[in-house]
């Protein structure tokens, strides 16, 4: 795969013109108004300097606002168009600014050339350096429970709150009691040493930073047993821990011994306030501070009366700082960070424009249009430094009434850059039931998750969520490394004349070892009616398309390349057409080109050019493209063949003369056209690069040693820890019992039952992701009369490929295909599994099938032993290891003393 760099710029595509005509001239305003730095709230705001001490301009947004209320007051027709001009300097904000629909009708706006700064923040003063090389200072009024803060902004960059480790991540050992999975963990002590010696103030103070799939949840600590490790929240994450696979990853903040890494700062309960500059940082030049404001504008109508704020402009201005807290009982939320707030809350209104603004060093998201707006606009504005998100349209939820929905909000030549600072699963821009909206010509980048995320129906239920635009945008630099399950542009539920189009995605580094992956343009659960046109995406991790599940979407005249594992992926076979993809180009170096499920019909490809840059040849889902043609009908007229790009290594995806790209009906585009088009400072910041991805070293291997004891028995159910479940929606079917055990008193029953959908229901599964060393699985099992136990390892590929595997039933163990021993009903047998993977470094050129060997000891028997057993041809990893029952009819089997450990330097026994 060729070094992940910034895509080929051609010269023009830098010399970025606005095209568009010069704007008619305005009508004079009724009334023209002027804030000042040095102004009075008190005066008439109708001259630009004060004339000694009576009159002169307003001192702040609120003043000018009341002053337009004062004069409206008995007549709201009278001034019915107000300029309110905003001279250069910073003004100081303490609180949200609201709106009502009589302050509409204003067009609040910098002076020529002038760039006023509404800032929520406070500079704090009075810094010492100390023996050790902090700076401390004193903040009184900032102690805990009163004006405390948790953030802090250092020469204009957001500096790190005190946190341990200070790269990447702890992994937890596994979860708490059962009734408390999703609020406890056991961690390891050494993690936990920076909590020793605490109070229990102190101890709440910390937070606890835990990492999901596609979401980030952040708690304070109720307690924490450094015996046991035992660490209890005071809120529940989203899901129970491991939900998503093992190594729970997680990290601590705002303690004193964490305070240790250049860059750091920790606020005492005293409202001592310590810094730990970078180097060059001198204390004499430095600007610290600290946010105060919540939020900036609240617009509020009333769209149940049907009476809204109207024709409101903010144009040329900045607000910088915000603050967010965290609440006593943490914060969590499922998808999108969908609970935070924004700066800018709309409601009920129609044609509010934010033009040529700027948001920068914000605690929470951006701007909101949430309920009843429409007709409103965001354009050539920046969202840069934020906690959540930049922009949000609509709700979770469909609107209960026609005046509440929200739509015809436009968001063109706007950059959202470096979000989710405190909220990692924030959304660069979220569309949520709401529909004619179109978001063009941005630049987002430097985000953990999804840079645009339409829809909010999971599945083929109702959605308000149409017509949608999604176009002509440049998003780049997503995921990080950090979480997974995300895309450029993310899609949702049914969005019918939805148009996702001649946007440039690339550089979509998803987290690849929980949950799923990162794709560049990726439709989810039930996403239908969507065209997917003109698109250019490279370097992604999982596939520069995929689609979870949903109905005849269209994919057509895309780019798809240098995905590094899959390029296209479909993950569930539905009774109608999937999509449609044509007209594509399709180029990798390694991998497959196809993943995921495509045993059947329900798509169509055809008209595609695929090349696989490597030299490796070309499959289809395993299948040569004659025999995917006869046995699927598909790739009629696709072809593998060179597209010969000017320089596909440098990005640069413009086609030569002489490719065979444009008979296959493929269009040539303009991916220069994305972007920003229509500010050139702006496209200018868009283009500064960013530090490549910082990947998290590799968790320490998975080891399992679990006996159950700990365990609490019962009928509710029970998924091991680090392990997933599947029980055709019944928890009940794996559960701990304390009635039979191999050694101590408790096992894991197993149970199965008539009726269920699949025969492979109930099972559970562990993803270690081994690749090296010898790995060891080990196992009692007891079989109830009619019990059938299924045992397989598979690695990851698409389909994928077996490794060992055994089947127990009616007496006998069957392994590759033949009955190789008789296994008593009833008694405990004990199962030990090995195979040696070797160094993945130094045996990349070995073809040899790997082998596996099996010892199997059965009550008053000497063991007997299997050995080279072969594993499937081209299976080098452990990627599942799998328990399943699989009888049809009421039955169950019994696990204890389950072991599953990988010993980098341990030799295969003979």
């Amino acid at each position: 795969m060729p070094s992940r760099r910034t895509l080929f710029l051609p010269v023009f595509f830098l010399l970025i013109v606005s095209s568009r005509s010069t704007a008619q001239a305005q009508p004079a305003p009724d009334l023209v108004l002027f804030v000042a730095p040095g102004g009075d709230d008190r005066w008439s705001g109708k001259i630009t300097k004060a004339d000694g001490r009576s009159d002169g301009p307003l001192a702040s947004l609120q003043g000018a606002r009341d002053r337009v209320r004062a004069l409206r007051k008995g007549d709201a027709k009278r001034f019915g168009s107000v300029v309110v001009r905003i001279a250069d300097g910073t003004y100081p904000v303490a609180k949200v600014v609201a709106f009502e629909p009589a302050d509409g009708s204003v067009v609040y706006q910098a002076e020529p050339g002038a760039k006023p700064v509404f800032d929520g923040g406070r500079a704090i003063h009075g810094f010492q350096k100390t023996a050790e090389g902090l700076w401390v200072a004193k903040v009184p009024d900032a102690a805990a429970g009163r004006g405390a803060f948790e953030q802090l902004f250092v020469n204009g960059r957001r500096a790190t709150r005190a946190r341990t480790p200070n790269d990447f991540y702890h992994s937890m050992l596994r979860r708490g009691p059962q009734k408390q999975e999703s609020r406890s963990f056991v961690a390891r002590l050494d993690d936990l040493k920076p909590l020793q010696g605490l109070s229990p103030a102190q101890l709440n103070d910390a937070n606890i930073v835990v990492y999901h799939s596609w979401e980030v949840s952040r708690h304070r600590i109720a307690s924490v047993d450094l015996q046991s490790g035992l660490v209890v929240l005071t809120g529940p994450a989203p899901w129970p821990f491991f939900q998503w696979g093992p190594d729970q990853r997680y990290h601590i903040e705002n303690v004193r011994a964490a305070l240790d890494e250049p860059g750091e700062w920790l606020l005492d309960r005293d409202g001592t306030l310590s810094y730990k500059p970078l180097p060059g940082e001198e204390i004499a030049q430095a600007r610290v501070v600290a946010p105060v404001a919540d939020a900036f504008l609240q617009i509020q109508g009333d769209p149940d009366k049907e009476t809204l704020v109207e024709n409101l402009s903010f144009q040329g201005l900045t607000f910088r700082h915000s603050r967010y807290a965290l609440p006593k009982e943490g914060h969590a939320d499922g998808q999108a960070a969908a609970s935070v707030p924004a700066v800018v809350t709309v409601d009920g209104a129609r044609k509010v424009e934010i033009k040529n603004c700027r948001f920068e060093h914000i605690g929470i998201y951006g701007i909101w249009f949430r309920r009843g707006c429409v007709e409103c606009r965001v354009e050539r504005s920046a969202l840069v430094d934020l906690g959540a998100g930049g922009l949000r349209i609509g709700e979770t939820s469909i609107p209960a009434k026609p005046s509440h929905a929200t739509a015809k909000i436009t968001m063109n030549d706007c950059l959202v850059r470096g979000g989710g600072r405190l909220f990692p699963g924030s959304i660069g821009v979220w569309i949520g039931q709401s529909s004619d909206n179109a978001i063009t010509h941005n630049d987002i980048a430097d985000l953990f998750y999804t840079a645009v995320s339409v829809g909010w129906t999971w599945g083929y239920g109702p959605s308000a969520c149409q017509r949608n635009v999604i176009d002509y945008n440049r998003l780049h630099h997503l995921g990080r490394g950090v979480l997974s399950d995300m895309g450029g542009v993310y899609t949702l539920g049914i969005s019918t004349g939805s148009s996702v189009s001649h946007n440039v995605v690339h550089d979509v580094d998803s987290y690849n070892k929980a949950g799923a992956g990162g794709w560049g343009l990726y439709n989810d659960e039930g996403s239908t009616g969507i065209v997917l046109e003109g698109n250019l995406v490279y370097n992604t991790t999982t596939g520069g398309y995929h689609q979870h599940y949903g109905r005849e979407n269209v994919i057509r005249n895309n780019i798809f390349a240098f995905s590094r594992y899959g390029q296209v992926m479909r993950s569930r076979a539905e009774d109608h057409l999937s999509f449609t993809f044509e007209r594509n180009i399709v180029y990798w170096n390694g991998g497959p080109l196809l993943t995921g499920v495509w045993d059947d019909r329900n798509f169509r490809l055809d008209h595609n050019l695929y090349y696989e840059a490597g030299g490796q040849t070309v499959t289809f889902a395993g299948r040569s493209l004659e025999e995917w043609r006869k046995t699927t009908g598909q790739d009629e007229h696709s072809k593998i063949a060179d597209p010969k790009f000017e320089n596909a290594e440098g990005f640069d995806f413009r086609l030569k003369p002489g490719s065979p790209a444009p008979a296959l009906g493929f269009k040539p585009f303009d991916f220069a056209k994305a972007g920003i088009q229509g500010d050139p400072s702006l496209a200018k910041e868009a283009a500064t690069p960013l530090p490549p991805t910082r990947f998290a070293p590799p968790p320490p291997p998975l080891a399992v040693r679990e006996d159950f004891e700990s365990s609490t028995p019962g009928e509710g159910g029970h998924t091991p820890e680090g392990a997933s479940a599947s029980t055709a929606g019944r928890p009940e079917l794996i559960a701990v019992t304390d009635r039979d055990a191999f050694r101590g008193r408790q096992s894991l029953k197993v149970a199965d039952a008539a009726g269920l959908k699949n025969a492979f229901d109930p099972h559970f599964y562990y993803q270690p992701h081994y690749d090296s060393g010898v790995v060891i699985c080990k196992f009692a099992v007891r079989l109830d009369p009619g019990a059938v136990f299924y045992h397989e390892w598979r690695d990851g590929a698409s389909p994928y490929r077996v490794g060992p595997s055994l089947w127990v039933e009616d007496g006998k163990l069957r392994v590759n295909g033949r009955d190789v021993l008789q296994i008593p009903v009833g008694p405990w047998v004990q199962f030990e599994i090995r195979v040696d993977l070797g160094d993945k470094d130094k045996d990349k050129a070995t073809t040899k099938p790997k082998t596996w060997s099996l010892t199997v000891a059965r009550p008053s028997s000497k063991p007997v032993k299997f050995a080279d057993m072969p594993c499937a041809e081209g299976w080098k990893t452990v990627d599942w290891v799998g328990f399943v029952s699989n009888a049809q009819q009421p039955t169950a089997f019994y696990l204890d003393d389950l072991e599953l450990s990988v010993h980098p330097d341990e030799k295969p026994s003979k």
